[in-house]
């Protein structure tokens, strides 16, 4: 399929982004540690740059999770249902999922345009940066729950590949 290929290079875009915001994390954080117990002194954008990329890395990580069905869940129950509720309660799920995405997408753009005159207080970016990660991840874990659902037999649907 064209958009399973597609869906297969921005996963593989998103991979290489999270490794560079991790490596940018892990950075800011020992930058951090070694200004503030070695040197005596704490500047606050390495702390700031520090969490807005846990923020994206988490997103984004998000999405990767529900293109391939690693998100947690407990299917204790599920294991004891009969093949055709099961199949019922993953369209359902799928259904919700949709929803919360799009109300979420909905509602983080609305948030990003607020807060674009908004400026941080140690990187003096506008915090629309840092919020923007919610709809950006929503949007892929939107498609990527799309994808899943036709991708794949209804019944494997949320399960792991």
């Amino acid at each position: 399929m064209k958009v399973t290929k597609l869906f297969d290079k921005l996963e593989k875009g998103i991979m290489v982004a999270l490794s560079i915001m991790f490596a940018v994390m892990v950075a800011a954080i020992f930058l951090q540690v070694i200004m503030r117990y070695v040197f005596n002194d704490a500047n606050a954008w390495s702390e700031e740059l520090a969490r807005y990329t846990f923020v994206w890395l988490t997103l984004l990580g998000s999405s990767v999770a529900v293109r391939k069905c690693t998100h947690m869940r407990v299917d204790y129950f599920i294991n004891m249902m009969p093949k055709k509720l099961v199949t019922l309660l993953n369209i359902i799920t799928n259904a919700a999922l949709i929803v919360f995405f799009l109300v979420i997408i909905k509602y983080g753009f609305d948030l990003v345009v607020i807060t674009f005159k908004q400026k941080s207080a140690g990187l003096g970016i506008p915090m629309a940066f840092p919020y923007l990660a919610l709809p950006v991840g929503s949007i892929l874990m939107l498609m990527f729950t799309i994808e899943s659902y036709f991708a794949k037999d209804v019944n494997k649907v949320g399960e792991e590949s």
